[in-house]
């Protein structure tokens, strides 16, 4: 497992990461017209993405960014953007400013999209950023110039709304507390990679241990144990798929930058699209295959019966023969191998990496990961939460050689 962060303009560091090497995109950029991350004397103050005059000069930018990220991405690989709004004649700031905050004394933000207006919608209306995103990634467009997308198009396979029930409290007027943000999750091929098991979500009551586990028994007796693939490779999950909404706080975090989601909005979509070990002679991820063992009921009894994919369906009760409510439990029972036996680990990428949570999150799980970031003074952050003796730091000028390959 290595971690790279590596300091430096988005584009330039993109730059030089090789072709199809990336497995995964996870990242949150800056949201237009809400902060500003650099002093104004910094020499990279211009390339600060964010300070754009309008939407579709921030969405033109946007693309560009996904251009790159799309020749880097394999592709078997996604994408998952956590993108939020700007309303229309405002300008953020947050706590970031504040006493204490890593901009304390910093001017907050003065971008040309609080100057001009020209280009935005009506004073006090959503500029709907998120949306506009998506419907560029669908249909190939930049949807306020009507100009092609470099990115070209994708498949959006999800959006999932991040729904956080203590948000920070701002001005409300005539309007409801704003308390979601939207991740776009988008691919190249309809054949990417995705292990649905890894993320079930078990039943609300506790099984019976004696039930627990004779399943876990038979789980492992079908999938051998994986003992060649190491004790990442799971074995069990029961319930139903995630939904495509999340109900996660967004505190945790106790440094001094706010704008940082939590590990628990992370966790799930690298463990769902980022292959564990990929193929580095046929660039082919060793894909899971999985088995559904039975159903079980709220208890976690064996049932008999047959249940709707992701579904609740009244099963058997062997004993009374009632029905009762049942969920699949599935076995991941083998992994793909392509036979090269050459073998590298999945690489998870986040090109505005801030203090590294996604960078955190990836290593964890035994992944390779490579951060970006403008800002230098991230790199002390990232480094407290995923430790000075894991992670290589590449300051300005300092080029990025390629080891994921």
């Amino acid at each position: 497992m290595t971690v790279t962060y590596l300091v430096g303009d988005v584009f330039d560091r993109l730059a030089e990461i090789p072709d199809q090497t990336v497995d995964l995109v996870v990242t949150s950029p800056p949201f237009l017209a809400l902060r500003s991350y650099l002093p104004e004397d910094h020499p990279d103050k211009s390339r600060e993405i964010g300070s754009e005059a309008n939407p579709a000069e921030f969405l033109t930018v946007m693309l560009d960014v996904t251009s790159e990220l799309r020749r880097v991405l394999a592709p078997h690989g996604s994408i998952a953007i956590e993108l939020g709004d700007t309303y229309s004649g405002s300008g953020g700031a947050g706590g970031d400013y504040l006493e204490g905050g890593q901009r304390d004394g910093q001017e907050s933000f003065t971008g040309a999209g609080r100057r001009d207006k020209t280009g935005w919608p009506l004073s006090k209306s959503k500029a709907l950023i998120p949306e506009l995103y998506r419907v560029a990634l669908a249909y190939g467009i930049n949807p306020l110039t009507g100009v092609d997308s470099p990115a070209g198009k994708w498949l959006v396979r999800n959006v999932v709304t991040w729904c956080r029930p203590n948000p920070a409290v701002g001005a409300l007027g005539d309007k409801w507390r704003p308390a979601t943000s939207d991740i776009v999750v988008a691919c190249l091929s309809p054949e990417r990679y995705w292990d649905d098991v890894a993320t079930r979500q078990p039943l609300k009551h506790e099984y019976r241990k004696e039930a627990r586990s004779e399943n876990t028994k038979r789980a492992n007796r079908k999938a051998g144990g994986h003992s060649t693939l190491g004790d990442w490779a799971p074995t069990l999950s029961t319930g139903a798929p995630l939904l495509d909404w999340w109900k996660i706080p967004p505190g945790g975090y106790k440094g001094p930058h706010y704008a940082v989601y939590p590990p628990a909005v992370v966790e799930p979509v690298i463990k769902a699209m980022c292959p564990h070990r990929v193929c580095r002679t046929c660039g082919e991820p060793s894909r899971p295959t999985t088995e559904k063992l039975g159903l079980v009921d709220q208890k976690g009894n064996l049932v008999e019966g047959e249940n709707r994919e992701g579904g609740i369906l009244a099963g058997k009760d062997a004993h009374s023969n009632k029905s009762v409510h049942a969920k699949g439990v599935y076995s991941t029972s083998s992994w793909s191998d392509c036979g090269h036996n050459n073998w590298r680990p999945g690489v998870v990428l986040d090109p505005f990496a801030g203090t590294g949570t996604t960078l955190a999150v990836a290593a964890g799980h035994g992944y390779n990961a490579i951060g970006i970031d403008l800002d230098g003074r991230n790199v002390d952050l990232a480094v407290e939460r995923i430790g000075g003796l894991f992670m290589t730091v590449k300051m300005r000028g300092e080029k990025y050689v390629a080891n994921i390959v």
